[in-house]
């Protein structure tokens, strides 16, 4: 387990093992190969990169997308970038960690609308809410910070 509660802080040691299983997983799963990465602001941006390094997905392949929350939610913020077309494409949605699920599902959502195939991947996800598609392990309670956050 790369980190136990929300008090631990994912270094980049474990950073690199968690990125190792999603990406077995991602190359175990004959059903879906991936051709586009769409990162979900700002965490999912370091796991996108290393992800497209991984998978030999190029680099105009890898799309960030803003995320914006409120009092209540967070929102894929389309103020200053929107998804177009994804006709054809396989999208995988990426983010560093999951607490609801609910943003991953949402983006995997307008991919969809947008006439793409979409699958989710996040490192590591709080285990009461909606599973990714890939996830390296699940956590008990809030997930931890990474090491590239700044610590409260």
């Amino acid at each position: 387990m790369a980190a136990s509660n929300s008090n631990d802080i994912v270094t980049l040691d474990a950073f690199k093992h968690l990125l190792g299983i999603v990406v077995q997983k991602i190359q175990a799963d004959e059903t879906f190969r991936p051709d586009t990465i769409l990162a979900l602001s700002t965490g999912g941006f370091p796991v996108a990169a290393a992800l497209a390094k991984r998978l030999a997905i190029y680099s105009c392949d890898v799309i960030g997308i803003p995320v914006r929350k409120d009092k209540d939610d967070y929102y894929l913020d389309d103020r200053l970038v929107s998804l177009g077309s994804c006709a054809g494409r396989h999208v995988l949605v990426v983010d560093e960690a999951s607490n609801r699920g609910l943003l991953t599902r949402k983006a995997v959502d307008a991919v969809t609308e947008h006439g793409g195939l979409a699958k989710s991947c996040v490192l590591i996800a709080w285990e009461g809410g909606l599973q990714p598609d890939f996830v390296a392990e699940t956590c008990k309670g809030k997930p931890p910070k990474f090491y590239w956050e700044p610590i409260d």
